[in-house]
């Protein structure tokens, strides 16, 4: 009886430490996750965000291109908003990148999501949101069903406006 509850007790352990993956998340150099994908099925609108808790969100160009390349900076997104949300750590920015699909949003908003934050961190936190430049940053985004959140400074601030989703 010993042996079985031994036994069970380490099989346990064995899958509580496995069963977390992190094939959802990355993370930068020094350990701090920056991005995490959450929800693959909500199909979300400015609304859901606004019940949420996301505070005076503003329509900003979202076929805009870059300059230098004539590329489109978020491609196939369907709608851009930036406002903020007051999460426990104060106030942060937050910017949405709205997508028809959940696959959109990871085939077409992951790679200028991560364009953006890697951007900000080379820049010393100067970039924001589509192409603009401006005092805060970036640093961190989650994709939530067909949304890319971008969220200032750390991903708990994308955490918490998630959380508050239906």
């Amino acid at each position: 009886m010993k042996k079985i509850l031994l036994t069970l007790s380490i099989l346990s352990l064995f899958l509580f430490a496995c069963g977390e993956s992190s094939s959802g998340q990355s993370s930068n150099d020094n350990g701090i996750v920056t991005s995490r994908i959450i929800n693959d099925t909500g199909t979300y609108t400015v609304a859901h965000f606004e019940e949420a808790g996301l505070k005076k969100p503003k329509a900003i160009k979202a076929d805009a291109v870059d300059k230098k390349t004539g590329e489109p900076i978020t491609p196939n997104a369907q709608e851009i908003y930036v406002g903020f949300f007051k999460s426990s750590m104060g106030p942060k920015d937050i910017e949405l990148r709205i997508y028809s699909t959940h696959q959109d949003a990871l085939d077409h908003g992951v790679p200028p999501a991560e364009k953006t934050i890697s951007a900000a961190v080379e820049a010393g936190g100067a970039v924001k949101g589509a192409g603009t430049f401006a005092k805060s940053s970036y640093g961190a985004y989650v994709v939530s069903g067909n949304t890319v959140i971008l969220c200032q400074v750390q991903i708990e601030v994308c955490d918490e406006l998630s959380e508050g989703l239906k």
